[in-house]
């Protein structure tokens, strides 16, 4: 199913253009890890040259549930543009970060200059809902091992960027747990489970995927 729906070769292409080609209107910024970038206006677009960030809400007690891991070549903020309201959502960042800022009247040139532009921020965006839509799929017909299955099948199609197989960013277990809604342990003890199955391992802090089938066998996925 997730073949299906994450288009690996259309993604280069989304991220290819937003680095090589939108980056270089905007205002680069760095920011610190742990920083958050809390824009107060929808009047841009942020782009990732490097590091990596979480796109997260906070509630009013401080509890913090994390969206998406944005990684470079990827963009931010593109929904509040285009909807020209700033939304609760806040960027945290996971590493040290280069980001370049390109304003409302850069864009706005741009996409009447070359219209097709607009497929990549729509692409940008429903990229971000199915990943939502999934999650909460995975929230709904899912135990708590098949859930935490379910998850790494999902960056194994979002996140492997090369033929080893390893999930490219690195997580700890309690962001996985605000990630798939389990505590720590159960995390760390599912974790576990499936290192004695052989369908991961864990390599210089990275997860690889040993064996995505037997991973999938796990959950309980949407039918198709």
């Amino acid at each position: 199913m997730y073949e299906k729906i994450f288009d690996v070769d259309a993604q280069k292409r989304m991220d290819l253009f937003f680095m090589e080609e939108l980056s270089k209107y905007g205002k680069i910024e760095t920011f610190q890890k742990g920083q958050i970038i809390n824009p107060k206006k929808p009047n841009y677009i942020y782009i990732i040259l490097e590091g990596e960030l979480n796109q997260v809400m906070y509630s009013r007690n401080g509890d913090e549930i994390i969206f998406y891991r944005i990684t470079e070549g990827s963009i931010f903020g593109e929904i509040d543009f285009f909807d020209k309201n700033r939304t609760f959502v806040v960027n945290k960042a996971v590493t040290n970060c280069k980001i370049s800022i390109v304003n409302r009247e850069v864009v706005e040139s741009k996409l009447k200059e070359e219209p097709k532009i607009y497929e990549h921020f729509l692409m940008s965006i429903v990229i971000k809902y199915r990943m939502i839509m999934l999650e909460l799929a995975n929230f709904q017909f899912n135990d708590a091992i098949g859930k935490l299955a379910d998850f790494f099948t999902r960056l194994y199609y979002t996140e492997n960027i090369n033929e080893k197989n390893n999930i490219s960013i690195v997580l700890t277990h309690e962001e996985i747990a605000n990630r798939v809604g389990l505590n720590r342990i159960t995390v760390t003890n599912g974790m576990k489970l499936f290192k004695e199955k052989n369908l991961i391992e864990m390599k210089d802090r990275r997860i690889v995927i040993k064996d995505i089938e037997g991973l999938k066998k796990l959950t309980n996925i949407p039918i198709e």
